[in-house]
């Protein structure tokens, strides 16, 4: 007699060895590391995001003091600490911070997670943000057994949809007026990919 597949069954078989926090993990690519952010990056965060270039299409203003900095790395390893997401901090091989990105509002029932990613701006136009998102979208293909990913993008941030759209992300709609910086409201464009879309075979 051949066994019923329950949901729960489908359920057990899609978090197989499914990433559990333990430890934060270290990712590599040809020309970049992605590690766990530490109090050592808050000098070259303040600068990351002190630079109101890298910041143009983020819901916040340029930063300008260590605290301000303080919070931003703490606001980074917040997603470890909830075990709802990572940010990787991103450097060269050599060890010059790049700018981070990460999986954060993982949702295990549903099998999804949200992107993100900023650059510095001295690195800007080297692919680094494609080659960073393209090992984080592996990881959570293979480690946290994702089925989709997001991506949320300010209207005018041509740079970064394109980015996306080179991975295979497809635009999905636009929350109108989603975000307010500087006293004006911006539309944000939602941007998906499946794990169908990146194996090409849905």
């Amino acid at each position: 007699m051949v066994e019923q597949i329950t949901l729960n069954t489908i359920e057990a078989i899609m978090n197989y060895r499914v990433f559990d926090f333990t430890h934060f993990p270290t990712l590599a690519t040809e020309r970049l590391m992605l590690r766990e952010m530490t109090p050592d990056d808050v000098n070259a965060l303040l600068k990351h995001f002190g630079n109101p270039e890298v910041v143009k299409f983020i819901a916040m203003q340029p930063i300008k003091t260590i605290e301000q900095a303080n919070e931003w790395l703490k606001w980074m390893g917040g997603f470890f600490a909830a075990k709802d997401g990572l940010r990787w901090g991103i450097t060269q091989q050599d060890g010059n911070f790049v700018g981070s990105a990460g999986l954060h509002r993982w949702n295990r029932e549903a099998h999804y997670a949200q992107i993100g990613c900023d650059i510095a701006y001295p690195y800007w136009g080297q692919g680094y943000g494609q080659e960073a998102m393209r090992q984080i979208i592996e990881f959570g293909w293979e480690q946290m057994k994702l089925n989709r990913i997001e991506a949320d993008i300010v209207k005018g941030n041509q740079r970064s949809a394109h980015v996306l759209e080179k991975l295979g992300f497809k635009k999905e709609g636009v929350l109108r007026q989603r975000i307010l910086k500087g006293g004006k409201y911006y539309d944000v464009h939602i941007y998906g990919l499946l794990l169908c879309d990146y194996q090409d075979n849905c």
